[in-house]
């Protein structure tokens, strides 16, 4: 299988276009190095808590249902028909894993556990409960990272997409999640 054919297979299986996961791979690292911790921080606290102020501005009927927006640059094509509710969740997962994994790689006591994608789906019957479970997973990453500081690692741990990344570079994925998940409530809440 050529090289290209295989990214194309990869690509298939990430959910994003192979040269939309290339260039954001080169766009995290030089975000992760270019872009003091605090700063990336300020970022996904900012997002994180957008995403909760968003959802607390409508019914729970509308934070229940969901609507298909066209894909685009972040977000793999099964995530386009999800409730506000259902992102929530998943932003949920999501930053709960990436604090403990930058826990774990600082504290060098990464095991080997993997963040698989299967296991970061939301739930479809996810509700109001997600708003303030969201704020608490974000003041716990904000709490985990400042104990942590400058986010130093020798270890790696591998990102489904974008292969062995440091505690830095885990920490800017935290935060382009975030920014891309508010970006999807913004979408799905001019079409309710």
């Amino acid at each position: 299988m050529s090289g290209q054919a295989h990214d194309e297979l990869d690509a298939l299986r990430s959910g994003l276009p192979w040269h939309e996961r290339r260039v954001a791979d080169v766009m995290l690292r030089l975000y992760a190095s270019t872009v003091s911790p605090a700063a990336i921080l300020q970022s996904f606290r900012r997002d994180g808590l957008t995403a909760r102020d968003l959802a607390q501005g409508i019914s729970e009927v509308q934070g229940r249902m969901r609507v298909r927006i066209p894909r685009f640059p972040g977000i793999e094509q099964g995530s386009c028909d999800w409730s506000v509710y259902m992102t929530l969740d998943h932003l949920v997962m999501v930053n709960t894993a990436i604090t403990a994994l930058i826990h774990a790689i600082c504290s060098g006591h990464n095991h080997g556990a993997e963040i698989v994608m299967e296991d970061v789906k939301p739930h479809e019957d996810a509700g109001p409960d997600r708003i303030p479970a969201l704020e608490a997973a974000v003041e716990r990453y904000t709490e985990v990272v400042e104990r942590l500081g400058t986010l130093r690692s020798r270890e790696h741990h591998p990102h489904p997409w974008f292969g062995p990344l440091a505690a830095r570079q885990w920490h800017a994925v935290a935060a382009i999640h975030n920014r891309t998940h508010r970006a999807q409530i913004e979408k799905i809440l001019r079409r309710l």
